[in-house]
């Protein structure tokens, strides 16, 4: 039983490490030859995302409802408050896919009813997930996209 057990185990270790990346971020190049701009984390795919153009607001609201996130794809400026609300009847949690991007917000502080606001401030992509309703690339997932202000 031991040795079947054993036979089971390794290969789905193998599988689960061989998934995981080291969380940081992948530089893509630029057409105009700067430094390159932070991007997404390995494994995050947003070529396919709809961000919805919340940059006109100094200010913007996710909604976290039962099983997933209202707008989950939002372009901001930099310098945007976005504020996470749960507004649905379960307990969610909103973690950041790489953990020094931005400070999330634990299961225990965003029951429903509650909110949680973070400031963007630098341009980049950041993906984010809820692990109670899934995981780094698939279910109760998000980003929030933050370009440079233009100025006039």
């Amino acid at each position: 039983m031991r040795v079947r057990a054993l036979l089971i185990v390794v290969p789905l270790i193998a599988v689960v490490a061989s998934g995981c990346g080291d969380g940081k971020l992948v530089a893509s190049p630029t057409a105009s030859g700067n430094t390159p701009t932070p991007t997404t984390p390995t494994g995050v795919d947003l070529s396919k995302a709809a961000f919805v153009d919340d940059t006109k607001s100094p200010k913007l609201a996710v909604n976290a409802i039962d099983n997933l996130f209202k707008d989950q794809y939002v372009t901001v400026t930099a310098g945007t408050k976005v504020t996470f609300r749960n507004d649905g009847r379960n307990e969610h949690n909103v973690l950041p896919v790489v953990a020094t991007e931005f400070k999330g917000v634990k299961t225990q502080d965003f029951e429903p009813g509650t909110e949680y606001t973070v400031t963007f401030d630098e341009p980049g992509d950041y993906p984010y997930y809820c692990s109670l309703h899934g995981t780094l690339t698939k279910g109760m997932t998000g980003a929030v996209r933050v370009v440079k202000q233009v100025v006039k």
